[in-house]
């Protein structure tokens, strides 16, 4: 089967007229059920048929469907069968598929390419060459399932991953689905998900051909362990990355990690060093780690587009010294330009209005130390100014999201110490809606600015998260160096699209 072909059966397994799952179950232990379930729960409307052979399902319906022994009793022709059965069972499955003119399917079973066996691996080629001559693609083997929302009425989740997405326009290809898990968690409003397991069939090459084309996806995250074709993935990026950011995490760079993804997916990691050549050469942004990468997708979404004249200059604005002094640090060793208001044009006008809000001691220069001022309308006020200076293209400040938290988390020894916490959470309570509030106002009123916040919390499993990202606000949790890494790396992919040939 050709790459054209492949790329038009995508189209029904991304977007199904109806779906089936065979290996339906109603024990919630067993994955068949939680399959089964998680189409449902995601928002499909469309029809869903469980099939289950065993006699005990005559009649029997499941989350209120009916359940058929096996697809030709279907009442209708199928479009996409997820096959959730033991690894015996899976290529009598697919055969039965391809009887009954399915020419999708999601194999969610392992069990095969992955495991070094002889008895497996002829396993493996058998169910390869039996779907390429029926004409049938799948996702899988090994796959914790995809989401995809094409049709944004119908959203579907073949899966049985921790996770409910939303439509949105990220999309993301993982080889490995715990993973995936932990992206779809973190971004939530998603394009397509693929969990692509041993990538038997479809590949991670053709996934991202099929994001590269669609017109619904505007950026593209990437977990992988090794490709399965280098070059082709290698000319995709190059045309890709000119429209579209493409952020890629590689597994398996150590001589062990690669032993383990060859026994996880069955892939060859190959060597880091070709992998960061090639990064360079197309303009894909590469994360060094999962956090790292988390941050860059969601940078790549709330931040792009950044300015091209020179170094990103950054404003620095925060209610303590040392850690402007800490932040000041590392944007500079990532070779970001924290202005000096002194030579700045628009410099010395914007140090005279910071004067008459703050005391004469403040530093008089960025970055901006508020010398522990306590009253808030004087943070707004000059933050404020600073957006309206003309002189930073990024300020960086702190943000409130996790202050309560971390309120929570005092633990006093005395009484006395009991009533210090709980004045103090109560005051934190009362500021930390407002703080969220105006910091989420405060990007709405300056649109075109870009503005990061950092978090001493875990922003990423913070509740109040969504509201920052609803409103495509950045937020940095723990390592403020995070910040200074992913504003790098973003603005090193926005020097490389906007590069003459």
């Amino acid at each position: 089967m050709d790459i054209e072909e492949k790329l038009e059966l995508m189209k029904v397994l991304f977007n199904p007229k109806n779906v089936a799952i065979v290996g339906a179950t109603d024990n919630m232990i067993k994955i068949g059920s939680r399959v089964f379930g998680s189409v449902l729960s995601c928002g499909f409307t469309k029809n869903l048929y469980g099939i289950n052979p065993s006699p005990k399902y005559e009649n029997k319906r499941i989350f209120g469907k009916d359940i058929y022994p096996s697809l030709d009793k279907c009442p209708e022709p199928i479009d996409l069968v997820g096959i959730v059965v033991p690894p015996y069972a899976v290529i009598d499955s697919v055969k039965q598929a391809i009887e009954n003119g399915v020419r999708t399917a999601a194999i969610i079973t392992a069990g095969f390419g992955e495991v070094k066996t002889e008895v497996r691996q002829e396993e493996n080629k058998e169910l390869v060459k039996i779907a390429q001559k029926g004409g049938l693609i799948f996702v899988g083997p090994n796959s914790m399932g995809f989401y995809s929302s094409e049709d944004k009425t119908s959203p579907l989740h073949l899966g049985f991953g921790f996770m409910m997405p939303r439509p949105g326009n990220l999309s993301i290809v993982s080889q490995s689905g715990t993973m995936g898990t932990v992206l779809c968690n973190a971004f939530q409003n998603i394009r397509y998900f693929v969990s692509s397991g041993n990538e038997a069939s479809l590949t991670l090459e053709d996934y991202l051909e099929y994001y590269a084309r669609d017109s619904g996806t505007k950026t593209i995250a990437l977990f992988a362990e090794g490709l399965r074709a280098g070059s082709r993935f290698k000319e995709i990026c190059a045309e890709t990355t000119k429209k579209k950011p493409i952020i890629f995490l590689k597994a398996g760079t150590t001589k062990t990690g690669a032993r383990a993804a060859n026994s996880h997916t069955g892939s060859i990691a190959g060597s880091l060093d070709i992998y960061q050549s090639l990064f360079k050469q197309t303009g894909v942004i590469s994360a060094d780690q999962i956090e790292q990468f988390i941050y860059l997708v969601k940078g790549a979404q709330y931040l792009l587009p950044l300015p091209t004249n020179g170094r990103l200059r950054v404003g620095i604005v925060s209610g303590g010294g040392g850690f402007v002094v800490h932040l000041t640090d590392l944007c500079e060793k990532h070779g970001l330009n924290v202005v000096d208001l002194r030579t700045e044009p628009n410099g010395p006008k914007l140090i005279e209005d910071i004067s008459k809000h703050l005391p004469f001691y403040w530093s008089h220069n960025n970055p901006v130390d508020m010398v522990a001022t306590g009253n808030p309308n004087v943070y707004k006020t000059v933050t404020e100014l600073m957006l309206n200076s003309d002189c930073f293209d990024v300020i960086i400040t702190m943000s409130s999201l996790t202050f309560l938290d971390r309120m929570k988390l005092l633990k006093p020894i005395n009484e006395i110490g009991k009533k210090m916490a709980e004045l103090m959470k109560l005051s934190a309570s009362d500021r930390h809606d407002k703080a969220i509030k105006y910091e989420i106002e405060l990007n709405q009123k300056f649109p075109n600015k870009r503005i990061i916040y950092i978090s001493f919390g875990n922003s990423l499993e913070s509740l109040s998260l969504e509201k920052y990202d609803e409103n495509k606000i950045m937020v940095f949790g723990g390592n403020p160096e995070n910040a200074a890494v992913v504003l790098k790396k973003l603005h090193r992919y926005q020097l490389f699209i906007n590069a003459k040939p």
